[in-house]
Parts: structure tokens; sequence; C-alpha cells
């Protein structure tokens, strides 16, 4: 029996995957938890329709990114630290920060994209990169400068 699963089934197939599966099975889990539903030519249809939606959605956003990652690459920001004397930050650059300044100038960057090689402590210029959706990455010059303090 070919089912249409609406929702994550563990060890089976992920939502709107078409399965084949005993009637039992349909019959006795699926159907009553509302797991899936019998696969029909209306059904399959609308699944072609979603998909191509779907197709047509990851474009789009695939094109977005591209665009950012090309206006991040070589990007240069600065951002204040405090430091000492001798140049050497109290607390290193966190990836937070480097986030609220990039989302500062527009761009929407969480803290979990930003991909830090080394602690950034030390007054200059720093390589991070930004990982964006679709496998995109872009190189940013972060400067630490003094705060002024």
């Amino acid at each position: 029996m070919k089912v249409v699963l609406l929702k994550d089934v563990p060890k089976l197939g992920k939502k709107s995957d078409v399965k084949t599966v005993s009637p039992g099975y349909a019959k006795n889990f699926l159907f009553p938890r509302g797991l899936a539903m019998v696969l029909t030519s209306a059904v399959a249809m609308d699944l072609d329709v979603q998909s191509e939606a779907k197709k047509k959605q990851a474009e789009k956003e695939l094109l977005e990114m591209e665009t950012m990652a090309q206006k991040l690459e070589g990007l240069e920001v600065e951002i204040p630290m405090k430091v000492s004397k001798e140049g050497i930050g109290y607390a290193s650059l966190s990836a937070q920060k480097i986030a609220e300044t990039l989302s500062g100038i527009g761009f929407k960057i969480a803290k979990s994209q930003i991909k830090i090689k080394n602690p950034i402590k030390k007054l200059g210029d720093n390589m991070v990169i930004v990982s964006l959706p679709h496998g995109l990455e872009a190189e940013v010059k972060v400067i630490v400068v003094s705060d002024g303090e």
C-alpha cells in the first residue's frame, strides 16, 4: 500500500515522502495517529505542486544567500573593545558581538553562523568566516580598535 507521510516517522521517512508499507501497518499504526494518508492521484498531484513550490522557494533563497555572500566577502568592520595598555583585550571578542555589528549594518546573521578560528584578544585585523545556508561562506575582516577609555 502506498502512503504519503503527513509527519516525520522514525525509521520510515520524512514529511511528504511517498512510502510503500503493509496494509496492517498503515491501518493500525499510521492512519490512527495521523501520520500518513493513502496515496491517490489527487494527493500525488498536490504533492507535485507542493514540491515545485518548495523548489522555487529554495532557488529564490539560494539567490538571496549568494547575493549576501558577495556583499559580505571582503567586508571590513571595526569593532571597539576594551584593551589594556599593551593592546590586549580583557576578554576575547565574541561571535555574538560580531553578529550584532553585522546586523547593525543590515545583514541578518546569527552568532552560530560566525566561525572564529582563534580567540580574538588583540587590536588589529582578524579574519572570520560567516557560514550561510546552502553551504555558502564569506570571509569578513574584523578590525579590532580600542574603545578609547
